[in-house]
């Protein structure tokens, strides 16, 4: 049985030809009425997937001890806008702030804000985050002006659009969406705009006939506002999530639902659609612009160096046998290195971008 975005994604291919990838994952992710994240919360057990932020509280609470901390590196400011970027249930934030109580001037001088476009989402978020007065932006043009900024944002850049080109003998062709003979649709490659190649060669190892890349017109353009804010006002900038160090060819692009893998081209709206992130090309973004590059390194490295085992030993002081568990449990998610049991400690990165060179970051060293 077609889904309602189905039936949109068919009449858009009618009338105006096959679709790129990009904008297929657009309309599953962000349809105002049918799309994966304005339908539901598709976070823990009973949603699709499961973020770090979810799987212990050690996470939330070792990022907000590192937002803190760099906070008082760039001068304590009296005013900060602290914005996540894609705050899920707003489980890092709360986590976050709860950690970071007592630190003396710091939740005084936190403006939250955040980047989110859910309204099943931000409902959540409101609840969790009531006491802290966040505002909430559907872009970063809203943001307010001349006051520094902290950035986090956990598995955020991951669900930024993408598109894929594959390297032939001929050139770039770029894999579509089209209709077949039984108005099904299907994958299929056409030959590649110039607007996409441009975007792709400045972060391009030389391909071999049949390379796979992915690039996200729509990713380099956050970042690249983003970082002109964060320049222009200072600050530093912190993401999370999983990708790849080097520059290199690959299909990552992938639909998840009920905590599997499935089809990219399945009930469409009712699965997650992510790809995963070249942290080469946005460090390369970075340093175009004149912004010092932290990392990137692996989440178990980072987490380690803020002290997740000091954390953990703290709480299992006053834990019972189950809760020490179910604590260790956490912890090797969150730090292991075993991808086939859903380890995250290899598979995600966690790059900072600083508008000083002067900004020494603690987990990158």
């Amino acid at each position: 049985m077609p889904t309602e975005l189905e039936d949109i994604v068919k009449q858009k291919i009618r009338k105006t030809g096959p679709m790129n990838l990009a904008d297929y994952m657009s309309l599953c992710l962000g349809h105002p009425t049918y799309g994966y994240y304005m339908t539901r919360d598709p976070f823990g057990e009973k949603g699709d997937f499961i973020t770090a932020p979810e799987v212990s509280q050690l996470f939330g609470e070792l990022v907000g001890a590192w937002i803190a901390d760099s906070w008082v590196k760039i001068g304590a400011p009296e005013k900060v806008i602290l914005l996540e970027c894609g705050p899920g249930r707003g489980t890092l934030m709360a986590d976050a702030m709860r950690a970071t109580k007592n630190v003396d001037g710091f939740h005084k001088a936190v403006d939250m804000h955040l980047l989110e476009t859910s309204p099943v989402l931000r409902d959540l978020q409101s609840k969790n985050l009531e006491q802290y007065g966040a505002t909430w932006h559907d872009d970063l043009s809203s943001l307010p002006k001349d006051i520094p900024v902290i950035v986090v944002g956990n598995e955020f850049l991951d669900a930024l659009p993408s598109r894929q080109l594959t390297w032939h003998e001929t050139g770039w062709l770029e894999n579509v969406i089209d209709l077949d003979i039984n108005d099904t649709l299907r994958l299929h490659e056409v030959e590649a705009d110039k607007e996409v190649i441009e975007a792709l060669i400045p972060f391009l190892i030389p391909p071999k006939i049949g390379d796979q890349v992915e690039v996200s017109l729509e990713q380099q353009c956050f970042l690249g506002e983003l970082m002109n804010i964060v320049l222009k006002q200072s600050g530093i900038i912190l993401f999370i999530d999983y990708g790849f160090v080097h520059n290199v060819a690959g299909d990552t692009i992938q639909a998840v639902k009920n905590h599997s893998y499935c089809g990219l081209l399945e009930t469409p709206g009712e699965t997650d659609i992510t790809a995963h992130v070249n942290f080469a090309e946005i460090s390369q973004i970075a340093m175009k612009k004149n912004m010092m590059v932290h990392g990137p390194v692996s989440q178990g490295d980072y987490l380690k160096r803020l002290g997740i085992s000091i954390r953990e030993g703290l709480l299992r002081e006053d834990a019972t046998e189950l809760q020490r568990r179910d604590l260790d449990a956490a912890v090797k998610r969150l730090v292991g290195e075993d991808t086939k049991n859903n380890e995250m400690g290899a598979l995600f990165k966690v790059i900072a971008f600083s508008s000083s060179a002067d900004v020494v970051l603690a987990g990158f060293a």
